[in-house]
């Protein structure tokens, strides 16, 4: 086996790893979003003021932040809590932090995570 050779299966290895791991880090986040929802749906349940919250919490809070290019940066990830306890409740701020904790990170992102 030559040295080019080599070098391109490593590179090939590499890049298929590298895409292996966005899906998988993709996945979770879309993972993380549902836990959050479920956990807030569950938390409201039928009472009106709990759902009048977490209606509030959507509309400004998630609505808002729309930008695909914003979305995963830390800063928004803070913002997001913020809002939540400004214009949901610390209930609700409570909820969308544990979310991430129950959902378990994918094999592959685990390694490097």
């Amino acid at each position: 086996m030559t040295f080019k050779s080599t070098f391109y299966s490593t590179l090939a290895v590499a890049f298929i790893l590298a895409m292996v791991l966005m899906v998988q880090l993709h996945r979770y986040g879309i993972a993380v979003d549902v836990a959050r929802l479920e956990s807030l749906q569950a938390w409201a349940g039928d009472d009106p003021e709990r759902q009048a919250q977490m209606d509030r919490y959507f509309e400004r809070c998630i609505s808002n932040h729309r930008d695909v290019d914003d979305k995963r940066r830390a800063e928004h990830i803070r913002s997001l809590y913020q809002c939540a306890e400004e214009y949901g409740s610390p209930a609700i701020a409570e909820r969308v932090r544990e979310a991430p904790a129950k959902v378990s990170v994918p094999v592959p992102l685990r390694w490097v995570w």
